[in-house]
């Protein structure tokens, strides 16, 4: 899309009140790619400026193989490492992309992201004048360490956010599953009793949840771990898709 053009575009790439220009151009102009299967595009349905539990990504995309976060920085920070793990947290990759003039974004990027990203990693870059969009390397639980560092981890009702999102969590054991976690470097997956999280099983790979009891880990023992830096998520939590479940999801309609 020509820079000169960008105020024409769709209202439903905005946030509420105007964008700057520079910031604008990348969603009509990733939108229009995927009308022309120009790269980069993807399959799936494309929404943007639309709600994801607490969190408004400029666009995702499901629907296709993946689930896709886009975020494109201009001149204003973003809560880098705080959105990155919401993504992942729900399901998403996320990408990161930087106007070609707001380089200093980018750098701040990187120093809040690569203690816990495994390198080589490109983030992305947009340049409206010259009409490129490169989307850079998406960051997904195979190449970021996901440490847990607070007890709302593991508390149903506050991980998918102000909505009443905890019908949507998937539920298996009596309980509301939490996904997999290493807790002092033993893989496990987590289902928590009720919303608050205060009660847990914790079940081994292949082993039954059935089987697994409850109280193990202790809600105290667990907030040790979390203290002392040996938990860590290593999948999104578990959504269920169900229509009849309360509440209005985790992505506004």
């Amino acid at each position: 899309m020509n820079p000169d053009e960008i105020w024409n575009c769709d209202d439903r790439y905005q946030a509420a009140g105007q964008e700057s220009a520079e910031h604008l151009w990348p969603k009509p102009e990733l939108d229009d790619r995927r009308e022309k299967r120009e790269q980069p595009w993807f399959d799936g349905d494309y929404r943007f400026e639309r709600t994801v539990a607490d969190w408004v990504p400029d666009c995702f995309i499901i629907g296709g193989p993946l689930n896709r976060w886009f975020e494109f920085v201009a001149r204003s920070d973003q809560p880098y490492r705080v959105k990155t793990r919401a993504a992942l947290r729900l399901g998403f990759v996320i990408y990161w992309v930087f106007h070609i003039d707001h380089q200093q974004q980018l750098e701040k990027a990187r120093r809040q992201l690569i203690p816990e990203l495994k390198e080589p990693f490109t983030f992305g870059v947009y340049d409206p004048r010259n009409g490129v969009l490169e989307l850079g390397d998406p960051i997904t639980y195979k190449n970021y360490e996901f440490p847990v560092e607070r007890m709302a981890e593991f508390r149903p009702q506050e991980i998918l956010g102000y909505r009443p999102g905890a019908a949507r969590i998937g539920r298996t054991g009596g309980g509301f599953d939490l996904g997999r976690f290493s807790l002092g470097g033993c893989q496990y997956r987590l289902i928590a009793r009720d919303l608050r999280g205060t009660c847990f099983r914790a079940v081994a790979p292949g082993k039954s949840i059935d089987a697994a009891p409850w109280g193990f880990p202790t809600e105290a023992g667990l907030e040790q771990l979390v203290e002392a830096g040996q938990v860590t998520r290593l999948e999104p939590v578990p959504h269920r898709d169900d229509d009849a479940d309360e509440g209005r999801g985790d992505w506004d309609e």
